[in-house]
């Protein structure tokens, strides 16, 4: 290899690894501003294990963008794994996007604008187990994107 090319491939790692550190850091502080890790760390009376916590987000952030960059990769782990990995990020979605809508104050409007005045919490899990049913019909059925 020549030279040029040495320095052509540390530029472009350069450039890879300030984009991906920048970006990481964006997700992180939305992730951060809408409070789902405080909110969830409150809610489950587990604050002695923030640095527990943190090395969690770290090691996830650190996993994706192994799989990102190279989405051929497998691992030797059974269908346990996947079920478990499916379980997980599917309460990190539900959580990421209902501690969205309420930093928007959508469901306040919305029960507002209906008139409800009671059984708010039954609607929330309502309208949860509709978005779980609706993902397993997508998911079962061999629907694609």
């Amino acid at each position: 290899m020549s030279g040029s090319q040495i320095l052509s491939w540390i530029l472009w790692f350069l450039l890879g690894i300030t984009a991906g550190s920048a970006t990481s850091a964006g997700v992180l502080a939305f992730l951060l501003k809408i409070g789902i890790y405080p909110r969830m760390i409150g809610s489950s009376h587990t604050v002695r294990l923030v640095k527990f916590y943190e090395w969690m987000i770290i090691l996830g952030i650190l996993c994706s963008g192994i799989y990102s960059e190279y989405p051929n990769l497998t691992f030797p782990v059974g269908y346990w794994f996947v079920i478990l990995w499916g379980l997980c990020a599917g309460m990190f979605v539900g959580c990421v996007s209902a501690a969205l809508a309420e930093v928007l104050s959508i469901f306040p409007v919305l029960f507002r604008r209906l008139d409800i005045k009671s059984g708010m919490s039954f609607y929330m899990i309502m309208m949860a187990l509709g978005k779980m049913c609706g993902a397993f019909w997508y998911f079962f059925h061999g629907l694609k994107p």
